[in-house]
């Protein structure tokens, strides 16, 4: 696990990688070890398992893959303590308290970051090949403006470990990460304030990746405000 320092040590960010073990959980009895080891991640940025709210995000009998949810007091119903099946399913996550951390277990789709310094506004989303082909990117940054006041030019964005050559057939064979980034874009981000550090995990032995094969494995990124404000 490593801890980084984005948007200039306003955030901060956690990440497992392969060797931290699976940040998933897939039916097999492993709950109380993917628990543990998501429960490690939040407290490399200081949190314990009551303050991190997971983003679950499934596949099965859903026509849309743009849904988003603030996390306030209602933490608890998100909390990684919880079982998978007990959480809320959602697309992302986003929330005003600094003392709240948002996690999402990922293989090749992209966890990306956003933060607004001006409203001191969190969000996470998962932009996996779904979420995209639905725009879901664009959707987001119009959710944030339409519930919390941000406006689009005075947001920063990073982008986790994710398959950076990855095509979407129904956006013309688009590499995801590329189309994350244009929806973004579309949407009023300014692109110098999107950041992908180009990390592959098709191509990278430290994180597990779908494309190679391995369906049930994944790392996990972790991310809060920090309290230099």
């Amino acid at each position: 696990m490593k801890k980084l320092e984005l948007f200039d040590g306003l955030v901060e960010m956690g990440v497992s990688d392969i060797w931290d073990g699976n940040m998933r959980f897939f039916g097999e009895g492993n709950e109380a070890e993917v628990i543990e080891r998501q429960e490690g991640l939040g407290e490399l940025i200081g949190l314990n398992g009551d303050k991190v709210a997971r983003l679950r995000t499934v596949y099965n009998d859903r026509d849309e893959y743009t849904f988003y949810d603030e996390i306030g007091e209602n933490i608890s119903e998100f909390a990684i303590r919880n079982y998978e099946k007990k959480i809320p399913v959602t697309d992302g996550l986003v929330t005003r308290k600094k003392d709240v951390g948002l996690l999402l277990p990922l293989a090749d789709c992209v966890g990306v970051v956003v933060f607004d310094e001006k409203k001191r506004i969190l969000g996470l989303l998962h932009a996996g090949r779904h979420n995209v082909e639905q725009y879901g990117p664009e959707k987001f940054v119009k959710f944030l403006r339409d519930d919390f006041g941000c406006e689009a030019i005075d947001l920063k964005v990073y982008f986790s470990p994710c398959a950076q050559n990855y095509q979407i057939y129904a956006l013309n064979n688009q590499k995801m990460s590329d189309a994350v980034f244009e929806q973004l874009v579309r949407a009023g981000v300014l692109a110098e304030n999107i950041e992908n550090p180009g990390t592959d995990t098709v191509t990278n032995d430290d994180y597990p990746s779908c494309s190679n094969g391995d369906l049930k494995t994944r790392f996990a990124i972790v991310v809060r405000q920090t309290e230099h404000f």
